[in-house]
């Protein structure tokens, strides 16, 4: 069986393949296999099916030099996968010879130098990322990257400023960052003005705010927001990440703080009174549950039965009614409306409750279907 598969960017970077179709049912059931290149040399890999990919290529790629868009053909053969690059240019680097003079030993990019009369001038060199992007980023980065990541944005430099990237479908937007005194603001902003990236911002913790904040004024003095310099706290940071265990925080929620041009614990409360809010309307759900379940099944009920003990529970009459009516459509049906504010509770709460759990995992089970052919 064979498969083809065209290199992306994000392939290259990070040394992995996405797991298409084929690859999928070759895997099934597996953790780990072998990748076999051209000259028989080996590597482990390993199918990381939660984030839908194959990693451990990077050393692959590297010896044959891909690049985006070239080609390569997967033998699927038993316990193992033989890898042929079909770019002609894709070829792992001749052994010097003898016979073959070694060319002098260049100076590393950051020494560069070139003669201008009898000036010396330095040159300046692209990030080792722009030049090699074929090489995975460095697996060290700054502390508050962590969070980034688990908040859904992908770093893409291994470096100050350090850039990251969300990908959001038809949206993308590009966030540049660097800690205070780790870079100079000015140059921050000139590095956003240049349009690499959608909003930048220095990094400072919470007692040092007042500080950044001062020297961000000092080089746009109309203040902050998206068309200027913004600033981020880790302790923010690390607050998103502990609410988006109860809530789906993602990069939507975090660039609607860096328009305003703030990422700290002010903003950041600002934004928990909203998820406060929708968290509630789900515990109003949870409460009329526990209402309907004191009710024998096929009964037909008023909502003002139901009022006493809805008060008592601090439930007001428009959040029992909006319940009630999600209750009466799919994929609940637990109950008939009848007439404004009269209906039918079809079966138990209990058995209805049994039904959404099956409901659940058949999609669960009819998505990993999908997700493995796809």
């Amino acid at each position: 069986m064979i498969a083809r598969y065209v290199l992306t960017s994000v392939c290259l970077r990070s040394g992995t393949m996405n797991l298409t179709q084929s690859l999928r049912v070759f895997l099934q059931g597996k953790d780990r296999v072998i990748l076999r290149d051209e000259e028989g040399e080996t590597y482990e890999a390993v199918v990381n099916w939660q984030q839908n990919r194959l990693e451990g290529l990077a050393p692959y790629y590297a010896k044959r030099r891909l690049n985006v868009n070239d080609r390569i053909a997967l033998h699927l053969e038993a316990g193992e996968i033989a890898l042929e690059a079909l770019t002609p240019a894709a070829k792992p680097a001749r052994p010097r010879t003898a016979e073959t003079p070694a060319k002098p030993a260049s100076p590393p990019p950051s020494e560069l130098t070139q003669e201008k009369g009898s000036k010396r001038v330095r040159v300046t060199p692209y990030p080792k990322e722009v030049l090699y992007p074929h090489q995975p980023l460095p697996p060290e980065g700054p502390a508050f990257a962590t969070d980034l990541e688990a908040l859904g944005l992908v770093r893409e430099s291994g470096s100050a400023p350090w850039v990251f990237r969300a990908a959001l479908g038809r949206r993308t937007f590009h966030l540049a960052l660097a800690r205070f005194g780790e870079m100079e603001a000015k140059a921050l902003l000139a590095y956003r003005s240049q349009g690499r990236v959608q909003y930048a911002a220095l990094v400072a913790g919470e007692s040092s705010k007042a500080e950044a904040l001062a020297e961000i004024a000092s080089v746009r003095p109309s203040g902050l927001g998206q068309t200027g310099l913004g600033f981020v706290s880790p302790e923010a940071l690390t607050r998103l990440v502990k609410h988006k265990s109860a809530f789906p925080i993602g990069p939507l929620d975090l660039e609607r703080l860096l328009r305003q041009g703030r990422v700290d614990l002010e903003s950041v409360e600002a934004l928990e009174q909203e998820i406060y809010g929708v968290l509630r309307e789900r515990s109003h759900f949870s409460a009329v549950l526990a209402l309907l379940a004191e009710q024998p099944p096929q009964q037909v009920f008023l909502l003002a039965d139901l009022m006493p003990m809805a008060r008592e529970m601090n439930l007001e009459a428009d959040h029992l009614q909006q319940v009630l009516e999600s209750l009466s459509g799919p994929p609940f049906l637990l109950l008939k409306r009848l007439s404004p504010g009269e209906f039918l509770l079809r079966q138990s709460v209990e058995e209805t409750l049994a039904n959404w759990i099956e409901y659940a995992e058949v999609m669960r089970r009819r998505l990993q279907g999908v997700f493995q052919q796809g």
